[in-house]
């Protein structure tokens, strides 16, 4: 795999296993449950470093400095089950409520992502991105 420029390997946005699926199921008493499930493999990454380049350049950025081929690393792999729960309310025989109660990311599973590539960093090798943590959101819904 050649990205433009000429850099070989896995590209930053390959993820070889992906997966998502969706479920929901009516209840008897005016309400429902669902799941979203998703898994999907870490993200690709490589050290820019200007050290290969040291005896060709004076310059020390390492910006497009690529010391190993692309998609040499990859970050950990990541799972997350987000749930909802939906209440109907009927009300005033042609008005319908609804309380929505979503747990995002039920297993708080706070993956890192975004790498830092950059070998002179203090923080090389290390995610500088983290997945959103366990969260409860309530909305109120009126259908008219």
């Amino acid at each position: 795999m050649e990205e433009p420029g000429g850099k070989l390997g896995r590209l930053r946005g390959d993820r070889p296993f992906a997966f998502k699926t969706y479920g929901a199921y009516n209840l008897p008493w005016n309400a429902s449950i669902g799941a979203f499930v998703t898994a999907q493999s870490g993200q690709p990454w490589e050290t820019h470093s200007y050290l290969p380049y040291a005896t060709l350049t004076t310059s020390t950025s390492n910006t497009a400095r690529y010391s190993e081929p692309a998609g040499s690393h990859r970050s950990d792999p990541h799972a997350q089950l987000d749930l909802n729960y939906t209440q109907e309310v009927p009300f005033l025989k042609r008005y319908r409520g609804a309380v929505v109660l979503y747990v995002y990311n039920v297993f708080n599973s706070q993956t890192g992502y975004n790498i830092q590539t950059a070998f002179n960093a203090a923080d090389y090798g290390q995610p500088r991105t983290f997945y959103d943590p366990a969260r409860l959101e309530m909305t109120f819904r009126l259908h008219f």
